[in-house]
């Protein structure tokens, strides 16, 4: 029961290190999706901790079921071959967009913060991204497994730390930025957690070697819900009220932990380059396993080739990758999503029935019911 608890929280760490992205620890997503709808966004990070513990586990339980390894084994039986080739490729695609947006946000946080070029910072995350896929999923599993406790952590520390020190001058706007309401919230929500799910499944297929049990599967993925949830309402609060000031800005959060003591800031720093880093880590070994890069002749070399494809893309810019194109893959996420909700209660439905079938021709095998014909 221990290693299958251990194994939990490495399904969970992974599951957390990927959601919390630069998108998300630097605030973007929380104002382009939640604080934008004021205290009804607020209701929608609540639900989605919900639907990422849901789509988690029956991603995970359904790859424990069917012995799944990779994600072409786990989308072609959901979605038939058209739609799993097509769906196969929009993820790719996305994950390589989203691998770009990781290098952007690095490069937007050097320059706020440090004033250092732009440049440096995306150089920076490139290379760390190139040691650590030197080692192979050995090296993403050891990445998520130590930065995703600090995100968790310091995620909490300074998003309290905001609320207890806040100003009188900040919570006056409270009122009046919590009866901001626009458009809808609900699907921002679903579209919200559609987009993360699609490099979600990829990378947890390739956890098949801890998904060992139901249990590691069930606990993992509310493990993960619950601290996407928290983490969400914390950073959400803390946007909300700050939102009239911090809009137009590429990392909205460091606007706002500036105002707090250094400590904070550092905290706030360690975070979100963790968040970038656990979040590239993820989508570039999802992709390298989709191609498998790493594997073939003259590896080494293809690995340099497409991180550097990656640096040049990531000049497009980090808000205008999370606020312009990451929705976009939103909705082909909510098919993916729906696909796997209805093939997992199908296969719920046949193991159960299987079960009840078995129990019957148990008990007419019975002595006692041969006596009784």
């Amino acid at each position: 029961m221990k290693l299958e608890f251990r194994n939990s929280v490495k399904i969970a760490s992974v599951y957390i290190g990927t959601v919390l992205g630069a998108g998300f620890a630097s605030g973007q997503e929380m104002m382009k999706f939640f604080a934008y709808y004021g205290y009804m966004g607020m209701i929608g990070l609540l639900l989605t901790g919900f639907m990422f513990a849901i789509i988690g586990w029956a991603v995970l339980e359904i790859m424990f079921i069917n012995d799944v390894k990779t994600y072409k084994q786990f989308i072609y039986p959901i979605a038939g071959n058209i739609s799993g080739k097509l769906l196969e490729w929009a993820v790719v695609f996305f994950m390589f967009v989203c691998f770009c947006a990781m290098f952007a946000g690095s490069g937007a946080l050097f320059q706020q913060r440090f004033h250092i070029p732009y440049q440096v910072g995306v150089l920076a995350m490139a290379i760390c991204c190139y040691i650590t896929f030197l080692f192979d999923v050995k090296g993403v599993i050891a990445v998520n497994s130590v930065l995703a406790p600090i995100l968790l952590i310091g995620v909490v520390i300074v998003g309290l730390y905001m609320w207890f020190f806040r100003s009188t001058a900040v919570m006056s706007k409270v009122v009046e930025v919590f009866l901001v309401v626009r458009d809808n919230w609900l699907s921002s929500a679903i579209i919200y957690v559609s987009y993360n799910i699609i490099t979600a499944v990829v990378v947890l297929t390739t956890l098949h070697n801890i998904v060992t049990s139901k249990f590691a599967a069930r606990v993992g993925s509310l493990l993960a819900g619950i601290a996407l949830g928290m983490i969400g309402i914390i950073l959400g609060l803390v946007i909300l009220v700050h939102y009239k000031d911090i809009q137009g800005i590429e990392i909205p959060m460091l606007a706002i932990v500036m105002r707090y003591a250094k400590v904070v800031q550092y905290i706030y720093i360690i975070v979100l380059i963790s968040a970038m880093f656990t979040t590239a880590v993820a989508n570039g070994y999802g992709i390298l396993s989709k191609l498998k890069i790493n594997k073939s002749k003259g590896g080494k070399i293809k690995l340099a080739i497409f991180i550097f494809t990656a640096v040049i893309f990531s000049q497009i810019g980090f808000s205008n990758m999370v606020g312009k194109i990451y929705p976009i893959f939103g909705y082909i996420g909510i098919f993916q999503i729906i696909l796997i909700l209805v093939y997992f209660v199908k296969l719920k439905y046949d193991l159960l029935k299987t079960k009840f079938l078995d129990k019957i021709s148990i008990y007419k095998d019975h002595k006692y019911y041969r006596w009784l014909r």
